[in-house]
């Protein structure tokens, strides 16, 4: 009898490692199979996006280099012409027709801190190609000074484009995957470029041509304005 009993107890002691080695090996595995339920064969991942908002309506590529890091490259394009509408500067009348056109090439990485999130920082650069707003401004009618008439066509106009151009860097964070986990994901982002001051020509004619002398003043006056917003909304979908 006691013999059985010893037998058994060495058949315990020899039989407890090996059960806690395959309870151990489960354990791993259950928990890197966990942890690839959350983000499944993320390597060589590809998605395409369309997105809409500040600056523009774009159209981007997005590459998985890893669990965190996302590359992106895409542009963005807006374009609005002959906007026209009737003002009064100091008692005149004056016409002033507006052309608003943005072009940006971005190529951006992206950082997810969690799997179990689709929050997102975003570093990058933006080349403003153009960026800018033109403008043309007229007198209404014509200027009288007592007997004195003079026409407004004599008097001239003023045409002033103010415009940002370059390499701008940029920062940003959203919710949002650049590779969705399914077929289509959707995402937000907000950001800035620092794109510096923006460059200001003024070509003016007739009465008006010594105006062209004060583009270096409002350049001045400008520079503060260094900071473009980026606010976009994005649709994704997995390739």
């Amino acid at each position: 009898m006691k013999k059985s009993i010893l037998s058994i107890v060495m058949g315990l002691v020899f039989l407890a490692p090996a059960v806690a080695q395959v309870s151990s090996t489960d354990s791993t595995a259950t928990k890197a199979s966990s942890t690839e339920d959350l983000y499944p064969m993320w390597q060589n991942r590809h998605a395409i996006a369309i997105s809409a908002g500040l600056p523009g309506f774009g159209l981007e590529y997005a590459y998985n280099l890893n669990r965190s890091l996302n590359l992106r490259a895409g542009f963005l394009a807006f374009t609005f012409n002959d906007y026209n509408t009737d003002m009064d500067i100091s008692g005149q009348s004056v016409n002033v027709n507006a052309n608003l056109t943005s072009t940006v090439f971005d190529i951006m990485l992206e950082y997810q801190p969690s799997t179990r999130s689709s929050f997102k920082l975003v570093a990058g650069l933006g080349y403003l190609n153009n960026v800018g707003l033109n403008t043309l401004i007229l007198l209404n009618d014509d200027i009288g000074y007592g007997d004195l008439v003079i026409d407004n066509e004599e008097i001239g106009d003023i045409d002033l484009t103010v415009s940002w151009t370059g390499v701008a860097p940029y920062m940003g964070f959203g919710f949002g995957r650049a590779i969705p986990k399914k077929r289509v994901g959707f995402g937000i982002e907000v950001g800035t470029y620092y794109a510096g001051g923006p460059s200001v020509d003024i070509d003016a004619s007739g009465m008006l041509e010594n105006t062209s002398e004060e583009e270096a003043e409002l350049e001045d006056n400008l520079s503060s304005y260094a900071w473009m917003p980026r606010v976009m909304a994005r649709l994704a979908i997995k390739l």
